[in-house]
């Protein structure tokens, strides 16, 4: 398969967002019977700070999984411990670095409580025993070799060696 060209995909991504944004708010608009004022731009602007953070979630999943292949071969519990966990570290490096760049009221990033909490929402993970220090550290380190290329491949292994330290086996939970 021939590589893409990264701007075109992203215009292509870009364009798609705004059209579906478009016809969302105006959609959204309407059921609320609400006409668009200045201050209500405001409040949408301010809620617009989710959509990256989303959509920066959501794309280190396909990566991940081509990426990291074996993945796919493992049980759904450490899949799901290791992708979940990485894709948290990965948008908040990367949401940190665009706060620099488009401004703080642009991106969202989650505290670690509340990372955790969404973790926690996952069946497969309700035995987590991962603190808000045991995630601060988890970033640091990769935060510590995110200039390196391919760093994500090798945090994910980092992951699924760590699993047993923080998520109980099946018979224990």
């Amino acid at each position: 398969m021939a590589a893409m060209d990264l701007d075109a995909l992203a215009s292509e991504l870009a364009e798609r967002l705004a059209k579906g944004l478009h016809a969302a708010l105006g959609r959204l608009l309407e059921l609320f019977d609400l006409r668009l004022t200045p201050e209500l731009a405001g409040k949408l602007r301010k809620a617009s700070a989710h959509v990256l953070h989303v959509v920066l979630h959501e794309l280190v999943h396909p990566l991940a999984q081509e990426a990291l292949p074996w993945l796919r071969e493992l049980p759904d519990t450490d899949r799901i411990f290791v992708e979940e966990l990485l894709a948290r570290v990965v948008e908040r490096a990367i949401s940190l670095e665009l706060r620099e760049s488009l401004g703080k009221e642009a991106v969202l990033v989650e505290s670690f409580e509340e990372q955790l909490a969404e973790l926690g929402g996952y069946e497969q993970l309700r035995g987590l025993k991962m603190g808000v220090e045991d995630l601060r550290r988890l970033f640091s380190a990769f935060l510590a070799q995110a200039d390196r290329p391919g760093w994500a491949r090798e945090f994910a292994k980092h992951l699924l060696e760590l699993k047993g330290r923080f998520l109980p086996g099946e018979g224990e939970r």
